[in-house]
């Protein structure tokens, strides 16, 4: 049988099938989006625009997922960027107002494509993050930042953010010496791991590891910042008198705390018994207001002087000898009184990168962080990108290491460089 035997041709089977095709995937679709008599129809039966979908959108899109206006809002035309910022007004910039150029004509589109699955819309590729970033330095003048195109092979040595008075700069671990910090506090990490461990007030010796102090945040990524009353108050104390009262005195209130120890020792001076007394002062007696009847001018300057004479001697002691001094930089301004050097400390030292310390957890926090030898505080204990590239590799499948494109660590928007919504195509 041939198409001659029907009195068919091939010209005329060709523009029958053409026509189905336009009246089934196109006029009939194009009755919802149109607004054709047939609407109502195909809304009933089911059918219509859903034949143009291309695929399942990802799960974040998926509440809107039979919405198809609510992106494509005007009918055979790419979805705009004005469409995207309704939802994603927050998003920001890769880089700021005055280089915002180096993306023009691209569209939210071009780098987040949908019904691709349920999968992210942006791209995973290293491809477009090189194609500017393998000669960055030729479309961007001036610019800080290193050539890259690919993490095994050529990647610029790590950054870090460094606490400098108010401000924080970046200092690049290069091959020269090492990077340091002044934080203006004292502390030795090998004091603190010492195998034969560390003297505690109430338990003896206790041997600490990092998991002591360094406690996971609630995400599990990084970690919850050191604090005073978190970290250190159980072995540090700040007691004025420990043979008489567990009291002590604020933490990073100089001036409060001078004022606490002048009326703890004003008031045993007062009303301290005999006990407390003694102990404090290292003399026999009690309180002025203990003594049977009415105290003399003599009893009055004596109990004051007394008290002051403590004071000034405890407080300088706190301050200058046995607890402030340990971890701060104190300066005696006036008779007391006191300056404490603020502590400048950074909770992360690579801001610009993603990083997640749930998934090192089969590490051991020393393969990262060498800082069992550590005596100072100024040493900055980041791996530099070698030690990273014994277990990641670049964008191409490896052996025996995590395949790494430029997305696992590095994210695109900032916050800092906000969208100007109302330009936005």
């Amino acid at each position: 049988m041939t198409l001659a035997s029907l009195g068919l041709t091939k010209r005329s089977i060709a523009w029958a099938g053409g026509i189905v095709i336009l009246v089934v995937f196109l006029v009939v679709p194009a009755g919802r989006v149109l607004d054709m008599p047939w609407r109502a129809t195909l809304g009933a039966s089911g059918i219509g625009d859903r034949m143009w979908n291309p695929g399942p959108v990802t799960l974040a899109h998926q509440p809107i997922g039979n919405q198809c206006a609510a992106c494509h809002q005007v009918a055979f035309q790419h979805v705009k960027d004005r469409a995207c910022l309704e939802c994603h007004g927050k998003i920001g910039h890769h880089v700021g107002a005055s280089m915002v150029g180096l993306f023009d004509g691209a569209r939210c589109a071009s780098c987040h494509t949908e019904h691709k699955g349920a999968k992210t819309t942006h791209r995973d590729d290293d491809t477009f993050c090189v194609a500017c970033h393998r000669d960055i330095r030729a479309r961007v003048q001036g610019t800080h930042v290193m050539d890259v195109a690919d993490f095994a092979t050529a990647h610029a040595p790590f950054r870090l953010s460094i606490a400098t008075g108010e401000e924080v700069k970046r200092v690049r671990q290069d091959a020269g010496p090492a990077v340091t910090e002044n934080s203006s506090l004292a502390f030795a990490h090998a004091a603190h791991l010492d195998p034969a461990g560390v003297k505690s007030p109430d338990q003896g010796r206790v041997r600490l590891e990092c998991g002591s102090c360094h406690a996971p945040d609630a995400s599990k990524r990084m970690f919850e910042p050191i604090s005073m009353e978190k970290n250190c108050r159980q072995c540090h104390r700040l007691e004025i008198e420990p043979a008489v009262s567990a009291r002590e005195v604020p933490h990073g209130k100089p001036a409060d705390a001078a004022a606490m120890i002048e009326e703890f020792y004003a008031t045993l001076a007062l009303r301290g018994v005999r006990d407390s007394f003694q102990k404090a002062f290292g003399v026999p007696g009690e309180g002025l207001l203990r003594r049977v009847g009415e105290p003399s001018r003599d009893q009055r300057e004596s109990a004051l002087g007394l008290a002051t004479r403590k004071s000034q001697q405890v407080a300088t002691e706190l301050f200058e000898v046995r607890v402030c001094k340990t971890c701060h930089q104190v300066t005696r301004t006036r008779p007391m009184q006191w300056q404490v050097a603020p502590v400048r400390t950074l909770n992360r030292w690579m801001p610009k990168a993603h990083f997640d310390h749930k998934a090192h957890a089969q590490s051991k926090c020393a393969d990262c962080h060498d800082v069992a030898r550590s005596k100072s505080s100024s040493d900055v204990a980041m791996p530099r990108i070698e030690s990273c590239r014994e277990c990641h590799g670049g964008s191409r499948p490896e052996g025996g290491k995590v395949t790494s494109n430029c997305l696992l660590c590095h994210g695109f928007h900032e916050a800092r460089y906000p969208w100007r919504a109302a330009g936005a195509r």
